[in-house]
This record gives structure tokens, C-alpha cells and sequence, in this order.
């Protein structure tokens, strides 16, 4: 399994971030999909695109290359503060593996209306009918179902639509979600104490100070990232 962090140039203020924390928390192997070759990762890493690309192709194509049965979607200020648990994430992809009815585990409790279904140790059911069935969190996908959905939905930008939803209602997909009674931060998501990150660093365009202001200060201090120059949530 891989870890796909998906980027773009108007990002690059958090890239120096994002992979120094990676490197100190977690030992799974990273790959990028950026527009500009300048993402600081390994070029035989990385997955180029253009602008002008359709979102739903990129990924596709960058999965193929990454040649991955498996992997964790994540965007570049999903920032992580302490280290994942390698044992709890083994765990969910072997339970994947053994159970194909589920497409997905989504590393902390985040949406509405969430089931308390109890599937197994610390894993939650998310029914194809939650309204909150999609959602760009740090998740473990199986990647053929990944690409089936980008394909039936079929979306040119890098948008949370709804189509993602009817998609997944019409492909009959199941998730699970990670819940082991962490605090609730901000309106609809939860901390991970499987994959404790920032989710998200940016909102908005802005820096989430109104969520993480007791990660990002220090980050911020630790990585000489002045706060004012992108402005604060």
C-alpha cells in the first residue's frame, strides 16, 4: 500500500510542512500527484498534470502508475502531529481484503447522520444512503473501486459535488469509518487516534486557525511559515 497525496502549485507554502511531518510520523511509502515537477518528492513519485486536465482522468492515470492495490487518499494540508499506527492501519486494509463488500475505511469519524453499525474493532458502517457516503478525508481506498467511482462520475475539477454521492448510491458502495471515542473537532469530523492529522490545514484558502491553532502555531514557528501572508480562518 502507498499514501497518494494530491497537489497543486497555489499549495506550495505547505509543502516544506507536509513532508517533513510525514517523514518524522509515518514510514509508508508517499507518492504525489502535483502540476509542477517542483513537489519535493522523487520524480519516479510523482504524477504531473496540467491544469487543463479532467480531474477524474489524473487520477486514474496516476493510480495505474503507482501500480498500488490499495491506498490512502490524502491533500497535501492533511498535516500529520504524531505518529499513525501502523498495526490499526495493517489491520484495516487486511479487513478490506477479507471483506469486499466495503470499499473503503475513512481514518476518523467525519460526516452526518453517521451509522453506529459496529463492523469490527473500532470500525463503523457508512451506508450507500449516507448523505456523507463521499468525502475527500484521509481514507483507505481499495483502488479499483477508486477508479470505478472517478469513472462513473466522471467530475473535469477538484470539487466535493454531490455527483459522488448518486455515484456511489447507484454503485451500491459501503464504507467504514475509524471511531475510537476521540474528541470532536469542528462540526462534522472528529481527531484520529489511527491517523492523528490536520484535516484540513486550509479552508478556504486560509490558514484553519479557528480548528488547529494548538498544531499550526508551532508548526508554523518550526517551519518559518508566516501565518498573515495566506491569512487566517
Amino acid at each position: 500500500m502507498v499514501k497518494v497525496v494530491y497537489s497543486n502549485s497555489n499549495c506550495i507554502d505547505i509543502w516544506n510542512m507536509f513532508i517533513s511531518q510525514e517523514e518524522q510520523y509515518s514510514s509508508i511509502p508517499l507518492r504525489a500527484i502535483c502540476n509542477v515537477s517542483d513537489f519535493p518528492i522523487e520524480s519516479d513519485k510523482l504524477f504531473l498534470y496540467n491544469d487543463a486536465d479532467d480531474y477524474y482522468e489524473v487520477w486514474t492515470k496516476a493510480l495505474l502508475k503507482f501500480d498500488s492495490k490499495y491506498f490512502i487518499y490524502l491533500q497535501e494540508d492533511f498535516v500529520l502531529y504524531d505518529k499513525i499506527n501502523d498495526k490499526k492501519i495493517d489491520e484495516y486494509v487486511n479487513f478490506l481484503e477479507e471483506n469486499e463488500k466495503y470499499s473503503f475505511v475513512r481514518l476518523m469519524k467525519a460526516g452526518v447522520n453517521l451509522s453506529d453499525k459496529l463492523i469490527s474493532d473500532k470500525l463503523y458502517e457508512i451506508e450507500p444512503t449516507n448523505p456523507t457516503i463521499f468525502g475527500m478525508q484521509a481514507t483507505i481506498w481499495r483502488t479499483s473501486d477508486y477508479i470505478k467511482l472517478m469513472w462513473s462520475v466522471q467530475e473535469k475539477k477538484w470539487l466535493e459535488t454531490e455527483k459522488y454521492k448518486e455515484a456511489m448510491m447507484k454503485l451500491g458502495m459501503y464504507g467504514l469509518y475509524h471511531y475510537d471515542g476521540e474528541k470532536k473537532r469542528g462540526g462534522s469530523h472528529w481527531d484520529s487516534n489511527v491517523y492523528p492529522c490536520i484535516a484540513t490545514a486550509i479552508v478556504r484558502g486560509k490558514w484553519n486557525m479557528r480548528e488547529y491553532s494548538e498544531y499550526l502555531q508551532p508548526l508554523a514557528k518550526k517551519y518559518n511559515i508566516d501565518l498573515n501572508k495566506r491569512g487566517i480562518f
